[in-house]
This record gives structure tokens, sequence and C-alpha cells, in this order.
């Protein structure tokens, strides 16, 4: 006897607030979620890991620098690898509405680009049979733009929907190229160095190397690392460095309640005066302020895949 599937169905009141019609999380994929279908779009990017996407009646092994394209009504689910802790499959998910992607995907009508928009539009087309797309990253083009994407939304800066709506316009176009027009102009092993550098620097932010060690670790110079560190997170090393610190720095603000003196330390900052100025200037208002913000702002507490 066969088993029927069981597949639930996930709301977008679930997660998007007035006047934000986009919710990015970054979330370690478990067996506990069902397989599950949408009534919005959903972008998603294998961060770290390894494991499995079940997608309608198709399963498929995923791996990191993966990406897919989920128009509304398909049903998916990630798994795990492993239940190993230590192995975890981490993955960043962008959705949004249909109506919040047709503005977008008009707009760059109105700027004279055609051939992303009817890919698109074709690609979610109810009538015409809606598909999911699947990439996989060549050069680096996807992490960077869903760290940033997952940094402002959490961080909520002025001006952080524009942001995020350049960085969904920007996986429009790589999303378009990987499936027409791939760049193997830069090595793979080089790009996957890199990507690596960046991981380590995220993950041991409170004590990253230096540019100097950077560079001869991956037996670049160090003005070959700050340009290739530009063409792939759009900053320079020191600026990274900084972003990594500061986002961790948000989620404890947002997540404990410890001093934030403790905080600054656990990062990697000494001097409070500094840490408050880099702070203000970098998220737009001081520690305090963004933790008083955002234990008044009231979050959508679900998760999704």
């Amino acid at each position: 006897m066969t088993m029927k599937r069981i597949i639930t169905e996930s709301g977008g009141h679930l997660y998007f607030v007035p006047e934000l019609p986009i919710y990015v999380n970054r979330v370690h994929e478990s067996f506990d979620l069902q397989q599950h279908t949408h009534d919005f779009i959903e972008i998603s990017y294998v961060a770290e890991g390894r494991g499995s996407h079940y997608i309608e009646n198709v399963s498929m092994n995923v791996t990191k620098g993966d990406l897919f394209f989920l128009p509304v009504g398909i049903s998916h689910v990630f798994r795990p690898a492993s239940t190993n802790q230590n192995k975890p499959l981490i993955v960043y998910n962008c959705i949004f509405t249909q109506a919040w992607m047709n503005q977008l995907l008009q707009h760059a009508v109105t700027m004279g680009e055609q051939e992303i928009p009817l890919f698109f539009q074709k690609a979610t087309d109810p009538h015409g049979g809606v598909e999911f797309l699947s990439f996989h990253e060549q050069n680096g083009e996807f992490q960077p733009l869903f760290e940033r994407l997952h940094f402002e939304y959490k961080a909520r800066r002025a001006g952080f929907i524009t942001v995020m709506q350049s960085c969904v316009e920007q996986l429009f176009v790589y999303m378009h190229r990987a499936k027409f027009d791939p760049d193997s102009s830069v090595p793979h092993t080089s790009m996957k160095s890199i990507e690596n550098l960046l991981t380590y620097i995220r993950m041991n932010c409170s004590d990253p190397i230096t540019l100097v060690e950077a560079a001869a670790k991956l037996s670049l110079s160090e003005r070959q690392l700050q340009r290739q560190l530009k063409k792939l997170t759009g900053m320079s090393y020191t600026t990274y460095v900084q972003h990594a610190r500061l986002e961790a720095c948000c989620q404890y603000l947002r997540e404990s309640t410890d001093k934030i003196s403790v905080i600054a330390a656990r990062v990697g900052y000494q001097d409070m005066k500094f840490f408050n100025q880099l702070f203000k200037k970098m998220i737009g208002v001081t520690p305090r302020q963004y933790r008083q913000q955002q234990a008044e702002r009231k979050k959508p507490l679900a998760s999704i895949e």
C-alpha cells in the first residue's frame, strides 16, 4: 500500500507585516517540518552543509551554492543529510508576495529590460503551468546578496527596503544569467577559496585574521584580495569584518539580555566609545536604541523552509 504524502499550506500572513511584503531568515534545517506549499514566492539559498530538497515529486541532493526559485503553489521541504548537529544544513530564505515581484519586474520593463521580466513571468504564470527553477552559483554571486538581505531585514536601518529591493533585483539578473549566459571568467577554485575566507570571518568575527594573513593564505596580493572582495561583496576587507561583527552583535541584542559591553567584547570590540560610534554609523541607532526597537516590534515567530 502506498502512503499518501501530507502536504501542509503556509500563508504569507505568518511572515509579512503591513507595508513590508518581504521576509528573510536563515535557518538550520531539520526533520520536523512537513512538505508544504506557499501563497508567496520563495527563493532559497543553501549557505552551508548538504542534504536533500524535495520539490513536488522530485528529490535532489543539495550542497552549498544551490539556489531555488519557488513560485506560488509549489510544494517543497529541505532535509539535512544527517541529524549530527555539527554538520548542519543552513538555508537562507527570501520570500515575497507575487504582487511585489510583479512591481519589480514592471519597473525593469519601464527601464527597457524585457528578457528577464518575461522569464520570471513565464515561470510564475498559473495559466502556463508554474515551474520551479534551480541554479548553482559559479562565482559566488548569490551568497553576498543573501547576507545583505538578511542583515538589512534584521537591522532595519533607514532605507533598508530600498536596499532589499535592489538585492532581489540583482538575484533575478544573476539567475537569468546563470540560465542563459553563464560566466566562467573567474576560476572556480579562486572564488571557492574566497567564499571559505568569508565564512571563516563570519564564524570567527571576534578575532578574524588580518588582510595580510588572508591574502597570504590565498596566495594573492593584498590589492588583488581587496579587488576580489569588492567585486564579490561590494565591501572592503575591513568593512566586511565590521559587517560580520555587527550582524552578530545585532543577533545578541535581539536574542539575549546580556549587557551591551559584554556583547561588544564578544564580537571583538573593547573600546566602547568606538563601538557605539561604529554601531550608530552603520545601523543608524545606538545599540541600546536598537535593542529597544526590536523588543517593541512584534515579529512573526514562525520559521519557514
